[in-house]
């Protein structure tokens, strides 16, 4: 039986593990079962797994299907170690190579027996030594936003209600600039045709980017575009936004191409890029993951947002479809706020009252109160000059919502009911 060594904080080690098709994955879940009780394997699927288990360890192969650049700064990112087994055999050592060119911090032949490789892991256990190595290798992210201040910001809601016009101004009027707006919705991503961007590049572009160094056939490593580089551009003459954007997928078909991972990946590292990212998601939240990831990406999205802007058109017709969205968004979102944007709502007062007391009835506390954004000319105005609105009573609103978001102190994010009689008036 294999000795138990003592350990820093005398706590199992807990270790993620790539599925593999080589013997050391099965030998080493199998020998720390059964005579091992200082270091706990956890099996994992995909980079996001590895890194929401709370492991100290990750361990993958030269060939582990999601090892990236992005993965590894992502784990270095939370004083996460990597150790990477690789085939000594090998003639050209492309394996070997491959690791040490992502930064892998402990690289061993996947020959090793498994005590050899429960040395290195009880040896290489993040400390308090090793996390100020970490920081030291994280230093050229400064500029990086630190995972506890990300914002996203999922912006949704029944067709018609107004979520992208929501969503955009949001993006405009964000208290620390720029911010970024990304279109998500795989049902209708119509963002580059209402800012007049280009198509291209998009989505998909900017998964392929985050994917980092790919190797070539000749082993050397192309290049690849940046994120920034995925950034849409305007299409037809007009001043600029003062956000950036990345357009949805050129073609609505195109959604069988996007794995919801990879969105969610993608969203995570925008996040710590920019001061806030607003992500318009689409009208469709229902699970047919059994047969299908349809409406994945989007439901992935809405999951790993910060915030949560639901947009609810003012009418009675709009309170329904909005319900019927609400059943399949709150059991994604957890404890997340969710915050109501009544749209377009009528200038009667007892009219309001009448949609905000159903819609209390209906969600309760859950909600809080909505926040009501009157019809505004301005924004069609807008939309028909592919530009975005600049003032009216739509985008006061919009920008106390988002003062509230941001949560800057010298702005009270609550609208009183006067004000907002003055926005319908």
């Amino acid at each position: 039986m294999t000795s138990v060594q003592a350990n820093e904080t005398g706590t199992p080690i807990v270790v993620a593990v790539a599925l593999s098709a080589r013997d050391w994955r099965g030998v080493l879940q199998r020998h720390c079962r059964d005579h091992v009780a200082d270091v706990v394997v956890v099996p994992v699927r995909d980079g996001r797994d590895a890194l929401e288990r709370s492991a100290e360890l990750v361990v993958v192969d030269d060939d582990t299907s999601w090892l990236s650049a992005p993965f590894v700064v992502q784990a270095r990112e939370r004083g996460v170690v990597l150790v990477g087994l690789y085939d000594p055999l090998e003639a050209d050592g492309h394996g070997r190579t491959h690791l040490g060119r992502l930064g892998i911090d402990h690289v061993v032949p996947a020959t090793a027996d498994v005590d050899e490789l429960l040395n290195v892991i009880r040896r290489v256990r993040p400390s308090r030594r090793s996390l100020e190595r970490f920081e030291h290798l994280t230093a050229d992210l400064d500029d990086r936003v630190p995972g506890s201040r990300r914002t996203v910001v999922a912006v949704g809601g029944p067709a018609g209600a107004g979520a992208t016009e929501v969503s955009i101004a949001l993006a405009a009027h964000w208290p620390e600039r720029p911010s970024l707006l990304i279109d998500v919705d795989e049902t209708h991503p119509s963002m580059s045709r209402r800012l007049g961007l280009g198509i291209h590049p998009h989505l998909i572009s900017a998964i392929e980017a985050h994917r980092g160094e790919q190797l070539s056939v000749d082993g050397s490593l192309d290049a690849v575009p940046d994120i920034s580089d995925c950034l849409a551009t305007r299409a037809v003459p007009g001043p600029g936004f003062g956000f950036d954007v990345i357009v949805g997928l050129a073609a609505r078909d195109d959604w069988s191409l996007v794995r919801s991972g990879e969105v969610v990946d993608l969203v995570e590292e925008l996040s710590a890029r920019w001061p806030a990212v607003v992500a318009r998601i689409g009208p469709q939240l229902e699970d047919l993951s059994r047969h299908v990831d349809r409406f994945g990406q989007s439901r992935a999205v809405a999951a790993q947002a910060s915030h949560i802007v639901a947009v609810c058109d003012a009418s009675p017709t709009g309170l329904l479809r909005f319900v019927d969205w609400l059943i399949d968004l709150l059991p994604l979102v957890g404890d997340t706020p969710v915050h109501v944007v009544l749209n377009r709502v009528p200038r009667s007062a007892s009219m309001r009252n009448q949609l905000e007391q159903q819609l209390h009835e209906i969600a309760g506390p859950r909600l809080g109160a909505p926040i009501a954004v009157p019809h505004d000319r301005r924004v069609e105005r807008a939309a028909w000059d592919a530009n975005v609105a600049t003032n009216g009573a739509m985008v006061r609103a919009i920008k106390r919502l988002a003062a509230s978001l941001a949560a800057d102190p010298h702005v009270d994010a609550a609208i009183t009911g006067a004000e907002q009689e003055a926005m319908v008036a």
